[in-house]
């Protein structure tokens, strides 16, 4: 017997308040607009339900059902293919089944921009390069032909746009839903010198930047500096920008560590909030008929829990 989608047996013990919050959203959207069941994850030697996670089964008869239009299933499940064929990797289960991953999420965006005759030029001058006039390349688990830090790292998604004066920028996307920055610390003489010879850092602001809660964003704006650097794709220069829910306290700690760092923050890393991005969608930009209510339905919009109740002593209910 399938549990209900708000039943605390679906839940997961160890999330955050927030976690728990967008976990319930997917659970909630799977069931009463999906109409698809939840699958289950081994733990312990066993299994257990699992709320945020498609059935195996409703995948296997409807594929692009993590995505939100067949423009971003169809792209999704051709590039995973092009991607794992070149070496790359990536975990086509995630893809295909975890509602609250940011992966499909980034398909969902992308996909449906791509597919565009003009590959969402208005949305992409509103929210990544203010300066392009035209959109010449948009790919989902994009990385460098040349591996310009040694460590085979990509982006979510990257956008090469040509500008006024017939430059072509690179704009390397940085996609979270409720994930954290990974608070892994890596380290190389190939970062050092990219970060001491790019001309996007000040002098000897490296060092604080290893820190967990920078580490990640560090190396993505990294390669980003590198290949404008190495002029790849023609590119002459890059940015960074990072699309995650406006209430996001580890996104806003990276970006504000990162920035103390650079020489230019605003042209070469910034936020772009879901929520602003769904607005600016809903107010006429990139794809219609819909789509940015879809997008905040599945999305941005949890339902209050019983995990966001204040404690009895406090003065105001905060939802």
């Amino acid at each position: 017997m399938q549990l209900s989608w708000s039943d605390p047996r679906l839940s997961v013990a160890s999330d955050s308040r927030r976690t728990a919050r967008y976990r319930l959203l997917q659970s909630w959207y799977r069931e009463q607009v999906l109409h698809a069941e939840y699958g289950e994850y081994r733990v312990n030697g066993g299994t257990r339900p699992l709320s945020s996670l498609l059935a195996l089964h409703d995948v296997v008869e409807r594929p692009g059902l993590n995505f939100l239009s067949h423009n971003a299933s169809v792209y999704a499940l051709e590039r995973a293919d092009i991607v794992q064929a070149s070496g790359g990797a990536v975990d086509k289960a995630r893809l295909a089944r975890n509602m609250l991953s940011s992966m499909p999420m980034t398909f969902s965006i992308f996909g449906e921009l791509r597919a565009r005759q003009d590959r969402g030029l208005d949305v992409v001058q509103a929210f990544l390069d203010p300066h392009a006039v035209q959109v010449e390349q948009m790919e989902c688990l994009w990385r460098p032909a040349i591996d310009v830090l040694g460590d085979r790292s990509g982006f979510d998604a990257a956008v090469i746009t040509q500008r006024e004066d017939g430059s072509r920028h690179l704009v390397g996307v940085e996609v979270k839903y409720t994930e954290h920055f990974n608070r892994t610390i890596y380290n190389s003489d190939g970062y050092r010198q990219v970060h001491d010879y790019s001309g996007w850092f000040r002098p000897g602001t490296a060092r604080p930047l290893l820190g967990p809660a920078t580490n990640q964003l560090w190396r993505t704006s990294l390669l980003a500096a590198a290949c404008a650097q190495r002029e790849i794709m023609g590119v002459s220069s890059a940015s960074v920008v990072v699309m995650c829910l406006a209430e996001d306290p580890d996104a806003a700690r990276a970006l504000a560590g990162l920035s103390y760092a650079l020489r230019q923050p605003e042209e070469h890393c910034r936020i772009v909030s879901l929520e602003s991005f769904a607005a600016g969608v809903e107010d006429g930009l990139g794809p219609q008929d819909g789509w940015a209510e879809a997008f905040a339905t599945r999305y941005l919009h949890p339902p209050a829990i019983y995990a966001e109740l204040p404690d009895p002593d406090s003065e105001s209910l905060e939802l």
